[in-house]
């Protein structure tokens, strides 16, 4: 399942309209889609036609262990299922205060559908708070919309310390792209913006962009994507190339991994414990672990992308080195201890 969160601190840049819109349209190329909304605002619900009365279970009563997640999913379209959120999810925050791990609240949740979708679509609320940190560890990779105001390049580059933060903090290494959204071509500011954009991240922005459309924005208000509301639209034909190139993206990454070989490591560790990984697969940077609940209890575990070969590691435990006790694999390390070896 490729997990896609659309994210920016700025609200007001399109986050939600293109969250809804590819989501459906890659439900009309026949992948199997589930768009989950972190935003307490529930507009992703709004813009669907799905009446907040309808919302039985959210994604709040998952964040809080009190469901599943399959008990909160609801099939809206062909092939697009949805959690939706409510105001309520606004208490999130202050429900998990101080506890450990909460940023892999949403992760953990994640783990029993894994194989059920092509494709994890996130909306995300303004900002950078829990509720955006759980979707972007959660992420493979983000989309950052961007429309042409100075406003929205300053929240960028914000965003982008985010990013950076999250991969030095906890080891989790995302993806990102940036992409132009309401861009009137009618302006020599939009242009200058969107020429800025392409310029300062030339492998990380879509070719395609976003151009204001009224169309669009009769479609939200009816409770429709572009798609559904109106095929002839400049939006439809906007969500529609920026859908290809994001499969045509997929396909690039899956080239370049074709070689690679995906190893889960799990240790099991007290639920309020700091777990991090470490080896000479990631120069001995510790890496955080994510609290998975199953059937057989919890389990900390992290995923980590290999070429072919032998590696050594260890799990750092509340600072104290372990190797894997489910390893029988080990060599001596130079501090008179032992590492656990794997091979790919």
């Amino acid at each position: 399942m490729r997990r896609i969160i659309l994210v920016n601190q700025k609200g007001g840049c399109g986050k939600t309209t293109t969250a809804i819109n590819i989501a459906c349209c890659l439900a009309l190329k026949g992948k199997k889609v589930l768009l989950i909304d972190l935003d307490p605002q529930g507009h992703s619900g709004q813009g669907l036609g799905v009446q907040p009365d309808l919302i039985e279970k959210s994604i709040y009563e998952v964040l809080s262990g009190k469901i599943a997640i399959e008990d909160a999913i609801m099939p809206v379209r062909e092939n697009l299922d949805a959690v939706f959120s409510n105001i309520v999810l606004s208490a999130f925050e202050q429900l998990m205060a101080g506890k450990p791990g909460r940023e892999y609240t949403l992760t953990g949740s994640l783990a029993g559908i894994e194989e059920k979708y092509d494709y994890l679509i996130m909306d995300s609320p303004p900002g950078v708070g829990l509720l955006s940190f759980n979707g972007l560890m959660a992420a493979d990779e983000a989309i950052i919309p961007v429309e042409p105001s100075s406003f929205s390049l300053d929240g960028l580059e914000k965003l982008l310390e985010t990013i950076c933060l999250v991969k030095e903090k906890a080891g989790h290494d995302l993806a990102f792209s940036v992409l132009a959204t309401n861009v009137d071509q009618r302006t020599n500011f939009s242009k200058k913006v969107v020429s800025i954009l392409k310029e300062k991240f030339p492998d990380n922005c879509f070719s395609t962009i976003i151009n204001s459309c009224t169309r669009v924005k009769e479609a939200t208000y009816y409770g429709k994507p572009a798609c559904e509301y109106d095929k002839k639209c400049a939006a439809f034909f906007d969500y529609s190339q920026l859908t290809e190139e994001i499969q045509e993206r997929e396909n690039e990454r899956r080239e370049k991994q074709k070689d690679k070989t995906e190893v889960v490591f799990h240790c099991r560790a007290p639920e309020d414990s700091m777990v991090q990984i470490a080896g000479d697969f990631n120069d001995w940077t510790p890496e955080t672990l994510q609290l998975v609940h199953g059937e057989n209890g919890s389990v900390w575990q992290k995923s980590i992308t290999l070429s072919a070969g032998d590696y050594q590691y260890k799990f750092l435990i509340d600072g104290n080195w372990t190797p894997d006790s489910k390893n029988m694999g080990m060599v001596d390390d130079p501090f008179g201890s032992q590492n656990s070896v794997i091979s790919v």
